[in-house]
């Protein structure tokens, strides 16, 4: 019997397949356009973002946005052992290599993130999120393992759960282990 984690996962999923190409595109320059305008943004001199899958919201134009403002962009690659390492991105354009997952990563020919980069704004992916800022994974921990080891070292950021609008839900299952987002951020909301 799948979970609740599990059923939900599923269900989301099979919706993103419906959802125009175009409209993750569109999502993604609202989304943008939204946080840049904010209080904020103009807070964070760093901003850590992923790089989006075709079924995720756009984050080129998050990409964009902060090297266009001056902002350090850093974008994570899965290294040794499982653990998320956030490289900084010195264009909207590469180069990327394609990780363990198939999904784009930087190269790591600089240092990763440390404490200098810090304090920062991370955008976070989900599957789900509800506005109590619980996050709905892919499963496999990744960012989860990620905000627990900042939370250790004490370095201070703001989390915001980064989706498209219908990602949004009343409520998510989530456990002890799972990190709540300390805002969400869509093509029509910031909160």
């Amino acid at each position: 019997m799948l979970s609740p984690k599990e059923m939900l996962r599923g269900e989301i999923k099979r919706r993103l397949k419906d959802v125009p190409r175009d409209e993750f595109r569109s999502q993604g320059i609202e989304a943008a356009a939204l946080l840049r305008s904010s209080p904020l943004w103009a807070r964070f001199k760093t901003v850590f973002l992923f790089l989006s899958i075709k079924s995720e919201i756009d984050t080129q134009p998050m990409l964009e946005a902060a090297l266009e403002d001056g902002k350090r962009a850093f974008a994570p690659r899965v290294e040794p052992p499982d653990r998320l390492a956030f490289y900084p991105l010195p264009s909207a354009g590469g180069p990327w290599r394609k990780g363990p997952f198939g999904i784009r990563e930087p190269f790591a020919c600089t240092e990763p993130h440390g404490p200098k980069d810090f304090p920062a704004l991370i955008l976070a992916p989900g599957l789900a999120f509800d506005r109590e800022g619980k996050r709905l994974g892919r499963g496999k921990g990744y960012y989860d393992r990620f905000f627990a080891k900042l939370d250790a070292k004490q370095w201070q950021y703001t989390a915001l759960g980064l989706c498209m609008d219908f990602q949004v839900l009343d409520q998510v299952p989530a456990g002890e282990k799972d990190k709540k987002m300390d805002g969400l951020l869509t093509g029509n909301l910031l909160f």
